[in-house]
């Protein structure tokens, strides 16, 4: 019987030695970039939104399941590949898992709830501008790479919604994320309580799955 796609991200996921939250209400935030919701990988063309939010759980029976999916973009768009806040060059997050945000705000003119980054994470500096993390300088470091919305930008068109955040196209959405983020028993406990979440590249999954 073929995998379902949360168990095809576990797996992979299991693979890696990630953090896996298994326990009862705890949830794990996957974005999976150049992926479509049914789970197949696309040409991951650059300045649309064609990456995926995802929040996975746990049965009683310890089978994933997907609780929440939505569009999103784990990359900046061209307006900020070309006018990167860093002279060196836009962000673009590295692949892989990081203990780094917490419940806060996110923006200045238009202030939100999101996950925002409080600890390091890794990036790629975009300097040549390709849209691509090969052979890019690496980074360590607290950015400002937060887990916000896009302002209902269109699909074919980031724009201003993404300088190197995670970012859920459509508000309605991100805020479906948040309330499903938060019933994570952890953060009802701890409000202080940092997500960990996992960046993964959909070709890794499309080895795990043969």
């Amino acid at each position: 019987m073929a995998k379902t796609f949360a168990e095809r991200i576990i797996d992979y996921m299991e693979q890696q030695n990630y953090e896996i939250s298994r326990g009862r209400s705890e949830k794990n935030i996957i974005y999976v970039e150049g992926a479509d919701t049914n789970g197949t990988e696309n040409d991951d063309r650059p300045n649309y939104f064609n990456d995926l939010r995802i929040i996975i759980a746990f049965t009683e029976n310890y089978q994933p399941v997907i609780e929440g999916i939505w569009i999103a973009t784990t990359e900046p768009g061209f307006y900020y590949t070309d006018n990167p806040m860093n002279p060196n060059g836009a962000a673009r997050i590295g692949f892989g898992q990081y203990k780094a945000w917490q419940v806060g705000l996110h923006g200045w003119s238009s202030p939100h709830e999101a996950l925002v980054q409080i600890d390091e994470v890794k990036i790629h500096r975009d300097y040549n501008r390709d849209m691509k993390r090969t052979g890019d300088q690496i980074e360590w470091g607290v950015y400002g790479i937060n887990q916000h919305h896009g302002w209902n930008h269109p699909i074919h068109d980031i724009h201003t919604a993404a300088a190197g955040c995670l970012v859920g196209r459509l508000s309605e959405e991100h805020f479906d994320f948040m309330y499903l983020a938060k019933s994570d028993r952890r953060y009802r406990f701890d409000e202080r309580f940092v997500f960990p979440t996992t960046i993964i590249a959909a070709d890794r999954l499309a080895v795990v799955a043969q």
